[in-house]
């Protein structure tokens, strides 16, 4: 940090909010004007909005300036959250240069820091542009004014922190801006974030608080689901702890002292904040998700590797919903967050919770998947549970299987996971469902015929009904056992609920027979054409 006693000067130097490089870079607007030949001059990884240009500055008088400026904001300006929703053109000989336009209410840091510098002698007015902007591509003519011009088509957010960058004569160095009482700290490419060496005990902490930003986000989300789940050992009391929502460090104190009084903070400065780490290792590879993880050793918890991934994705790419159909990003969880942020701005613990929520049903869906089910599926194998085996229909390879378990999930996890065709499931009561892979389309009418008619084989009856109702959807009156359900492509003994539903009297042998017998008999794909004839 300067000091009187270590006064930099440098020349050539600016001072903004670096920005995401990634997310804009896949912003459709950019991608836009990079079809159309609009290049970024500088080559670069990085985006900023310069708050400031300085000829020449020295660095201990605008660390003192940024105190000034701080005390009388009342709140930290190291980070602000820009809304880009204008932009503007400039034509010049040499090609066309285009910058895009922050939304006057979003960013009150970045216009206050600006006007606030402006009144300082370090600022030199004639040096600098009167408008924050963002340089997208082309030549910049470093024009005093570059106004917002027209509304942007796909406006958009990001999250910027504030650094410094400046040439001391022998080499640009960069600086983040970590509040009043730390001032500028530097920030060098072989600096990797302060952690404990894997190999070394981390010492127990206890929390009673956590605190980050009232604006919920994947990450966030993310990073406080595994301190909560996954922390109690190296923090002491964070699985009740206490939630409150900061903007900035209250009372002057740095991360560090907070978190020696019992407070854990996510990416509000201390170890948790990837911001400063990312600034350390020179690029932006963690999320404070990931770092989170790291520091608790789940890392490689495959339980959470695809919360995980999306936290990361989300946060360094922009991309939390890849898809581009607008239902899926309509109710992709992080448009969902989007909409809780919106809705309970006033109180955002109640769109933590509601997240939450959310990810503890994914992460236990993944427990299920990637832990207890393959755990139990080896436990069917080794008692002779499960029998697999081959089928065909038609042109179609198709791969079965019979299992007998109380688990209603081992079926659909055959499906997904082991990509089983057919799964006949048999439960302790005899009841037996048979479920396939919907997108096959497997014809099963000949299968249901030949098992209805077995059925009033075994209860001796004769029943009075033609192929076409043997092969008919729902049930038949005379065998209540069986209900063929053309939409879900199953045929249900029961189904997941088999109370007050008689069940089978074939046996484990027949039915395997009656499914080899049968299914080569369906036309594949029959039913996916009946339907898509029904839509039209």
């Amino acid at each position: 940090m300067p000091t009187k006693n270590n006064i930099n000067d440098f020349n050539n130097s600016w001072l903004g909010y670096d920005l995401p490089y990634d997310l804009i870079e896949q912003q459709p607007s950019v991608q836009t004007l990079r079809k159309a030949g609009i290049e970024k001059r500088v080559k670069a990884p990085e985006f900023h909005v310069t708050v400031a240009y300085f000829p020449d500055v020295n660095l201990y008088e605008l660390s003192e300036a940024l105190k000034q400026a701080e005390k009388k904001y009342g709140q930290s300006l190291q980070k602000a959250d820009f809304n880009f929703d204008g932009y503007g053109v400039v034509d010049q000989p040499q090609g066309r240069y285009v910058y895009f336009s922050p939304d006057p209410d979003s960013a009150p840091q970045a216009f206050f820091l600006k006007d606030f510098l402006a009144q300082f002698p370090i600022y030199t007015p004639d040096k600098n542009c009167d408008d924050l902007h963002l340089s997208v591509g082309g030549p910049d003519p470093f024009s005093k004014s570059k106004p917002r011009s027209w509304p942007m088509n796909n406006p958009f957010q990001a999250n910027g922190r504030l650094v410094f960058v400046g040439n001391d004569g022998k080499q640009f160095r960069k600086y983040v801006w970590q509040g009043e009482e730390d001032g500028f700290v530097e920030i060098t490419n072989t600096t990797a974030p302060k952690q404990s060496p894997d190999n070394q005990p981390r010492t127990a902490r206890a929390i009673h608080t956590i605190a980050m930003f009232p604006k919920i986000q994947a990450d966030t989300a993310a990073s406080f689901y595994i301190l909560k789940n996954f922390g109690e050992k190296l923090f002491p009391g964070v699985n009740q702890a206490k939630v409150v929502f900061w903007t900035s460090l209250p009372g002057g104190k740095s991360a560090k002292e907070l978190e020696a009084e019992g407070y854990l903070t996510i990416d509000l400065g201390g170890e948790f904040d990837h911001h400063l780490a990312n600034e350390q290792l020179g690029k932006r590879t963690e999320c404070a998700a990931t770092i989170v993880a790291r520091y608790l050793g789940v890392e490689n918890d495959v339980t959470l590797k695809k919360l995980l991934a999306w936290a990361k994705r989300d946060d360094l790419q922009g991309k939390g919903t890849v898809s581009v159909d607008p239902l899926d990003r309509a109710f992709g969880l992080s448009g969902i967050i989007m909409n809780a942020n919106r809705e309970y701005a006033s109180d955002p613990r109640k769109a933590l919770d509601l997240i939450e929520q959310i990810i503890d049903l994914h992460v236990r869906e993944e427990k299920r998947r990637q832990v207890e089910l393959p755990q139990e599926l080896e436990k069917l194998e080794q008692t002779g549970k499960i029998e697999k085996f081959d089928l065909r229909q038609g042109s179609a390879e198709l791969k079965a299987a019979f299992i007998e378990t109380e688990n209603i999930a081992m079926a659909g996890f055959l499906r997904a996971a082991k990509k089983i065709d057919l799964i006949i499931q048999r439960r302790v009561s005899g009841h037996t469902n048979i479920v396939t892979q919907q997108l096959r389309s497997i014809d099963l009418r000949p299968l249901i015929a030949v098992i209805r008619l077995s059925e009033a084989d075994k209860k001796g009856i004769q029943l009075q009904v033609d192929e076409s109702a043997l092969m008919s959807a729902g049930r038949l009156a005379e065998i209540e056992e069986w209900y063929y359900d053309n939409a879900a492509n199953s045929i249900q003994n029961g189904g997941i609920s088999p109370e007050g539903v008689t069940p089978t009297k074939l046996s484990r042998p027949e039915i395997i027979a009656l499914v080899k017998e049968a299914v080569p008999l369906g036309t594949i794909g029959t039913l996916k054409r009946e339907k898509e004839q029904e839509l039209t």
